[in-house]
């Protein structure tokens, strides 16, 4: 039996890693890709769900979103959740759209 809780700790550690730390480098890794990549015109959607297009990306960690006409917001890089693509755009409301 006491040879078997070093192997029982093992595997356990070995499963917090492939299921918690792995996904987890994954993600990171991808919006790492996300925020280099970020260029006026962008339609994204922030981690508070706000949509919008991205007019500027400024120097440091900001960029301006357009949220609705002539309505642009400075938001940190950090707080872009995802960018919108074709059939993704589709179905998102439009900057200025009230959903009900």
């Amino acid at each position: 039996m006491a040879l078997l809780l070093p192997i029982y700790i093992l595997i356990f550690i070995g499963l917090i890693y492939v299921f918690g730390v792995r996904p987890q480098k994954r993600r990171r890794a991808e919006l790492d890709r996300i925020m280099s990549s970020l260029a006026p015109g962008d339609e994204v959607v922030t981690v508070s769900g706000i949509y919008g297009t991205v007019t500027e990306v400024e120097d440091g960690e900001t960029i301006l979103l357009e949220v609705a006409e002539d309505t642009d917001i400075r938001i940190a890089k950090a707080a872009i959740a995802r960018v919108i693509t074709g059939s993704e755009a589709e179905e998102a409301p439009a900057p200025g759209d009230v959903v009900a």
